[in-house]
This record gives structure tokens, sequence and C-alpha cells, in this order.
């Protein structure tokens, strides 16, 4: 009789299922943490939560009704999207060219993409001084290149547009990295043998950006959208430090408002509210970044 040295079905699950389970307590830890914070935050919305009034009376979707109608949310809602719009757009073509690039980079190429990172890992709070130092008014370096070239100084930090666009620069200097990495791994995934035979067939750079580079790595593409707006929704410790919310109220994004509420208003209750449009907003856009992006292969 031939012996039977095939593995059974209970074994393949058992060998298939153990790295699930190395995963599942870090997993099960983070999804506690944040699922806890998101669950109870969401709670709070449809409470009356003010540290001066005692008591946690239920009043369902007045604070949601009444936030709403308020102009200081709406200001904050609308340049929030014109902020994620204006950060999203910009660092996708940053993070798109530099990912070309370091994939040309043979020499050092670890250690380039090594720099490419650093932005990254500086905190928000040191990008935000940075900024505050490229700009400012009178020792600022970009305003000191104006006037070499005879512009003359301008106040951009006091300028509510002006204001916006710096800090969508600085947002975008902090995002860019991680997003570059996400489309460089998407490009280096991409057969070196299909770019030879379009090339071998006539096809120019700009035919294989669009019908070969572009459609492969929609999925990656769609991931670093997805980061990249998530990270602008949330961003609170570049934009607080370089312009305050201000000049006015001019730079005063959800993730900020929702500070100014919990923090110093101590409306806890009108905080959360906010707290849960970000994530309705996150959600949103994922899903939207997400299925534009599909693969098409």
């Amino acid at each position: 009789m031939k012996k039977y040295t095939g593995k059974s079905k209970f074994q393949k699950i058992k060998e298939n299922s153990v790295p699930y389970l190395l995963v599942l307590p870090a997993f099960a830890f983070v999804a506690f943490i944040l699922w806890f914070s998101v669950i109870y935050g969401i709670r709070m919305s449809f409470y009356q939560i003010e540290l001066g009034i005692p008591g946690e009376p239920f009043v369902g979707l007045d604070n949601w009704v009444n936030l709403f109608g308020e102009s200081r949310f709406q200001n904050s809602f609308k340049l929030s999207l014109i902020f994620v719009a204006g950060s999203v757009g910009l660092g996708f073509l940053l993070s798109f060219s530099f990912a070309l690039g370091l994939k040309k980079v043979k020499l050092f190429s670890v250690g380039f993409q090594g720099l490419a990172l650093i932005p990254y890992l500086v905190s928000g709070i040191a990008t935000a001084i940075i900024y505050r130092f490229l700009f400012a008014r009178g020792v600022g370096f970009v305003n000191q290149i104006l006037l070499i070239l005879g512009v003359g100084r301008i106040e951009f930090l006091s300028v509510p547009h002006l204001a916006m666009i710096v800090a969508i620069l600085a947002n975008v200097w902090f995002i860019v990295p991680f997003s570059t990495l996400i489309l460089l791994g998407g490009l280096q995934s991409i057969d070196p043998n299909l770019i030879e035979a379009a090339i071998v067939n006539g096809a120019t750079k700009m035919d294989i950006l669009r019908k070969i580079t572009i459609p492969l790595i929609k999925p990656m593409i769609g991931i670093a959208m997805v980061w990249m707006s998530f990270a602008s929704f949330n961003m609170f410790d570049v934009i607080l430090p370089l312009t305050g919310g201000g000049p006015g109220r001019a730079t005063e994004v959800l993730a900020l408002y929702m500070y100014r509420l919990g923090f110093d208003s101590l409306r806890y209750s009108d905080g959360a509210v906010v707290m849960g449009v970000i994530l309705i907003a996150n959600v949103i856009t994922s899903v939207v970044f997400l299925r534009i992006f599909r693969s098409e292969v």
C-alpha cells in the first residue's frame, strides 16, 4: 500500500492560521484603543457634557444641528476642504515626481530613500518652526530672497490666503515623504520587461506613463491619496504653532477648531461632534479614492 505523506486539511488550516494568530494580539490592542476612543467620542456627541454643568443629559442630535448652524464651524469646514484639496493635489504631484526620480537612482538608492523620508520623521512642531523662519517678515529666508530680487517684503503669515498657502506647503512637506515611498514601492513592482516591450514597439515616455505605469500602480496611488487626505484632515500639530488658526480664523481647520472647542471653551460635546465630522470625512474620502483607483488588471 502506498504511504500517504500529504498534509491533512486540519494541518493546512493550522499552518495558515499561525501568521494571523501572531498578529492578533497587536491588532486587538490597537483596535481596542482606537475604537474605544472613537465610540466613546461619538457617544459624547449625543450628550450635553460641559465642565461647568453637572450631569450628562442626553440631547440626541441637538449638538450636531446647533454646531452645523454655527458660522465658525462652517468656516472651519470650508477651510478644511481647501486645505485638504491643496495638500493632496500638490502632494501627489510632488510625491509621484520624487518616486519616479528615486526609481531611476541606482547608486546609493537606499541612502537616497532614507534621505527622502527625513521630513516625515521631523515632528510637526519642528516643521511649523522651520516654516515660520522661512516666511517670517523680517529675517525670513523667503523675504530675504524677495528683497534681493527687488520685490519687497510680503506679510505671508498676516494675509489670510497667503497664510493658508504657507500652511499647505508646510503640510505637504510633512506628508509627501511617506506617500513617495508608497508610490515608489508600486513603481518598483512593475515588470521591466513590460517597459522594454513598449519601447521596442515605439511607445514614448508619456505613452508608457499613461498606459502602463499609472494603470499598474493605481492601488498604490489610492493608498497614497488616502494617507495624504487622512493626514491633512487630522493635521493639527503643524498649523497650531505655525499660524494658530490665524490671521483671524483664516487657517482654523476642523482639527484646530475641535481643539479650541474642547480645551479653550470646554465644550466637550461640541468637540466630539467635530471629531465625528472629521471621521466621516476621512471615511468618505478613503472610499472615494479607493474606488477611483481600483486595479483594472
